[in-house]
């Protein structure tokens, strides 16, 4: 076993020309753009991505899946009943039936000069509100283009939300008025489109952040960043509008919006609360607990319903009895991000703390998800498979000037078989000197189709744990072990214990050793691919340890490595003797048989976000800041493919996906896995084969959920019926007893590959329980009297070769062969 050679770059000569990076158009971010009721109010139009999606208000169901835009859309309009409105940043317009889905018109809105658009509106009349990046500010600039293509400029300062541009107030005559905020000073900029009256209001110091205008009479709503909602009346013709306060909100408000009869106005913000307020005598009805901040509110022309997108990538249907009909989620959940971290925490930590984690068991993949949740996702399907709660407590909100803060899920390890799941929560509170951590495991239960807790230790180390990792192979299976390492400069093994009582049969796990390395910090931890070997890496130095008897086997250490180690993993299949290691801007690799430094790469030009290997090769993946990716082998420091450009945002995790089915013509590295790439705004990227189209049911081996499944009398009675139809399968019994050197043949291949000696060491041994011990008396010569010719041949007696040779010792013929050179069988 030792003596195999580490699988290099790719031999045959492979297109990578077809490998591209594509985003998972399966797992939209709904909520980008404020959704859009049609005019019979039975559809919401929601954009994700470059498509459009048509759900049922009744059912929530999505009926129709609109593809036909090459870039990102912006936002949505209705032209009138069953025509929707569609653009995205290149300025291409398109016209949609919506009961049919089909493409009725595609038109440009692009001229010179507008080239990127950032925000689309339709006030209606063939007139559309498109807003561009300002050259001089962070803002945008606001145009008016009308049918015939010709523009007309709003401002060159309005606020980039979608949020912060508003339409009505038709009186009916016709008319029209908009308003926006602008971005430098505070203040609103309202037009009357017929009469061409402009004007601009302002306050105090406190920002505006949304604006919404009343369908028919001439009153505007504003909210700030205190939590304040003013209503002005008659903003139109009067320098100085009467104002009337609305405040219940402590943050900052993030949308308002009038009903259809202009009796009411909703408002949200991240109190994850709706406020409903009627606009005479200030009567207000709350909707608490809605799961996260709200983004946007939307009224249906009927009236009868609200719509609420929130920022965890779910849109809520509301009734006029102010309770929560329908929920539409994107494919996965957003996880708002954590704020009040130390300095120095990189985005990682802030917006996907778990990083992303394979699942064995469901093929599925667990991160993040909502404050003090983590969801299970598949990345095949594209959807979600369910969300858990971890924390198991109440969500806070924070207070105007002091952040509270939620138990949030930092850490996420998975078993080898997925039955085991280990989950490290903390909650904070910096103001009141509160810091509470709790690592839990919880167990798979088949019947129940969930985790049920099963271990739940309160402060298992001093301070922050860094790391979580299950033992692989066949040790971590029939024995349960997990290895956690923390800034309090200790590592702990936990493993499964039988806990027993008078009141029922339990297993609960426990520590079982804590150690440390001469007073240093542990920064990375990784097992071997077969679990036969544990390395922790404390700042500079790797530790190699029995993870069975905790004994230190080794340690590495070269004057060439002055960084601290902050990842680290073991190669896979022909490469499990290279350990890789990456500090902040270097990677090199390890050797653990010979102990020797490998190969490095110093001096990149981003630093090293992920390292990931694949579990169905013996590549590497290491992705930079800059959204460099690199692929390669351990056993060389030259990569097999590099990519330069992922995405202009910020990559924070990192995994490779097993496919169901091998492709034909790829790269050796992609051939059975895809590498899944998440950027800080929790987008995801693919990095794939071109011909690779998607999810084919066809020519894709589906993936059983029956596991999550809830258990039922009739899928009991459906999986009898599977085992009594299953071809009873009778087992081979090997005669193995008479087998000479059999046991010694066995010992050495149940011998974990990183543990064995030289072969030079015990070749002496091993051949010797290999040869036959000969009796003297067969092996006499016997004489043919008749002819006085001997017989060469040998035969077969007594189940031993009978040779016509001389006789020779049995000791003699033993150190005869031992003296022969044996050093091929180390040779490579």
């Amino acid at each position: 076993m030792a003596n195999k050679k580490a699988r290099g770059p790719d031999k045959a000569k492979t297109n990578t020309d077809n490998i591209v990076v594509k985003k998972q158009e399966d797992a939209p971010d709904i909520v980008k753009q404020p959704p859009v009721f049609t005019d019979d109010s039975r559809y919401l139009c929601i954009a994700s991505g470059r498509q459009v999606g048509i759900y049922s208000i009744q059912s929530g169901d999505k009926v129709h899946c609109l593809k036909k835009h090459s870039f990102d859309i912006i936002g949505l309009g209705i032209k009138e009943e069953n025509v929707l409105y569609s653009c995205d940043t290149s300025g291409d317009v398109i016209e949609w039936d919506i009961k049919d889905g089909k493409l009725l018109k595609k038109t440009s809105v692009a001229v010179d000069g507008m080239k990127k658009f950032c925000s689309f509106y339709y006030p209606g009349n063939g007139m559309f509100l498109l807003s561009t990046p300002s050259k001089n500010t962070n803002g945008s600039s606001l145009w008016i283009v009308n049918s015939t293509s010709e523009r007309e400029i709003f401002s060159e300062d309005i606020r980039k939300e979608p949020q912060s541009v508003a339409f009505g107030c038709d009186q009916g005559n016709g008319s029209l008025v908009i308003g926006a905020l602008n971005y430098q000073c505070n203040g609103v900029l309202v037009k009357d489109m017929n009469s061409g009256a402009e004007k601009k209001h302002m306050t105090d110091k406190r920002k505006f952040t949304c604006i919404a205008l009343h369908k028919e009479k001439l009153i505007m709503a504003t909210g700030d960043i205190s939590g304040r909602i003013l209503l002005w009346h008659d903003f139109v013709n009067q320098i100085r509008p009467v104002k009337t306060v609305y405040h219940w909100h402590t943050l900052a408000v993030s949308s308002v919006c009038f009903s259809s009869e202009g009796e009411y106005l909703y408002s949200g913000g991240s109190e994850k609360v709706m406020v409903k307020w009627r606009l005479e005598g200030k009567h207000r009805q709350f909707l608490p607990r809605m799961g996260s901040t709200i983004k946007f509110i939307v009224n249906a022309p009927d009236n009868i319903c609200v719509a609420t997108s929130h920022s965890d990538n779910a849109i809520r249907i509301i009734d006029s009895t102010n309770k929560i009909n329908q929920a539409i989620f994107g494919g996965l959940i957003k996880h708002d991000p954590i704020r009040g971290l130390e300095d120095g925490e990189s985005k990682k930590e802030s917006v996907m703390p778990t990083g992303l984690v394979f699942d064995p068991r469901t093929q599925g993949i667990f991160f993040n998800s909502q404050a003090g949740f983590l969801q299970l996702f598949d990345p095949l399907r594209g959807s979600m498979i369910f969300n858990m709660d971890i924390a198991n407590r109440n969500v806070l909100t924070d207070e105007r000037n002091t952040i509270i803060g939620n138990a949030e899920v930092l850490r996420v390890a998975v078993s080898p078989t997925g039955e085991w799941l280990a989950t490290l929560e903390v909650w904070s509170n910096m103001s009141a000197g509160y810091h509470d951590m709790n690592l839990k495991f919880w167990r798979y239960d088949a019947v129940q189709a969930n985790y049920e807790l099963n271990t739940d230790v309160t402060m298992p180390h001093h301070d922050r744990i860094t790391s979580l990792a299950f033992q692989p192979g066949l040790l971590g299976t029939e024995y349960p072990c997990l290895v956690s390492i923390g800034r309090d400069l200790k590592f702990k093994i936990w493993r499964l214990v039988d806990d027993t009582d008078i009141y029922r049969q339990k297993e609960s796990w426990t520590c079982d050793v804590a150690g440390d390395f001469r007073k240093m910090m542990p920064t990375a931890a990784s097992f071997s691919e077969d679990g036969s070997l544990l390395a922790i890496a404390f700042q500079d130095t790797v530790t190699l340890w029995d993870p069975m008897t905790i004994n230190l086997n080794t340690t590495l250490s070269h004057n060439l490595i002055e960084e601290s180690i902050e990842l680290m993993e073991f190669g896979r299949d022909q490469c499990f003797r290279y350990l890789v290691c990456a500090s902040k801007s270097s990677l090199f690799a390890w050797d653990v048989i010979s102990k020797g430094l490998v190969w490095k790469v110093g001096k990149l030009r981003s630093p090293i976000r992920c390292l990931v290997p694949d579990p169905k090769s013996s590549y590497m993946a290491v992705v930079l800041q800059n959204s460099e990716v690199f692929v390669f082998a351990p056993s060389s420091s030259k990569p097999v493919h590099t990519i330069t450009n992922v995405k202009s945002s910020e990559p924070i995790a990192a995994l490779f996906v097993p496919r169901p089915n091998p492709l034909a013509n790829s790269p050796e590295w992609l051939v059975n896995s895809r590498l899944l790439i998440v950027d800080d705004q929790q987008e995801f990227y693919s990095v794939d084969d071109n011909s690779v189209c998607g999810f084919d049911e066809k020519l894709t081996t589906p993936i059983s959920h029956i596991d999550s499944l809830p258990w039922t009398p009739f899928s009991a009675i459906k999986a009898q019926k599977q085992i009594s139809a299953a071809k009873q399968i009778v087992p081979v019994i090997h005669q193995t007893n008479g087998i000479k050197g059999y046991k010694s043949v066995q010992s050495l291949l149940e011998t974990s590959t990183s543990t064995l000696p030289p072969m030079s060491r015990i070749c002496n041994s091993f051949m010797i329980d290999l040869m036959i011990k000969h009796d003297t008396k067969l092996m006499t010569v016997k004489a043919d009297s008749e002819n006085g010719a001997t017989n060469d041949l040998p035969t077969l007696m007594n189940g031993h070769i009978e040779s016509k040779m001389p006789a020779l010792k049995e000791e003699a013929t033993q150190q005869k062969l031992l003296t022969l050179d044996c050093q091929w069988i180390t040779k490579n």
